[in-house]
């Protein structure tokens, strides 16, 4: 995903995300060539990028303001899915290193996006560290600046083959 991927999304998926709240869907669609809206893939798409979101950034955060208990009921499924699928992600890694450090850029916005949903530690990081080597942010370089290293270290590098 690329910032203009960022701001198309976040176009189609912010005047949708009341509508989202209020629905018993967890993937939302939004688009035909879009990725299906969530609460992690709106915070992870305002996140990226950075000051260029402030306008949805505030939209954001209005909604959730009005919303909070849907919001918050939506983000605690939306947790359980993205840590299945971060989980599976390692568990395919143990099994395959090679094949699964070339698809981490891809998997690792599982766990960017369970620390925007307010999972800022996670159980897997104990082994993450582990297999974990220091590097270049995994992203976009333009986007680096604006996830933490303190928080989001798992974007400044990759895994060990």
């Amino acid at each position: 995903m690329n910032i203009q991927n960022d701001i198309e999304y976040l176009s189609a998926g912010v005047p949708e995300l009341e509508t989202y709240l209020l629905s018993k869907e967890l993937y939302y669609p939004i688009g035909a060539h879009l990725p299906q809206l969530t609460l992690g893939g709106i915070l992870l798409s305002v996140t990226r990028m950075g000051l260029k979101g402030e306008s949805f950034r505030a939209q954001v955060e209005s909604i959730h303001s009005k919303w909070r208990s849907a919001w918050d009921a939506k983000s605690k499924r939306e947790v359980k899915a993205r840590n299945t699928l971060w989980m599976n992600y390692l568990a395919e890694y143990r099994e395959d290193p090679k094949s699964g450090a070339r698809l981490y850029s891809q998997n690792i916005r599982y766990r960017a996006m369970l620390s925007l949903l307010g999972q800022v530690t996670h159980e897997s990081d104990a082994l993450l560290k582990g297999v974990f080597k220091e590097g270049k942010f995994v992203w976009e370089e333009e986007c680096a600046q604006n996830f933490p290293c303190e928080t989001f270290w798992y974007l400044f590098g990759t895994l060990k083959e």
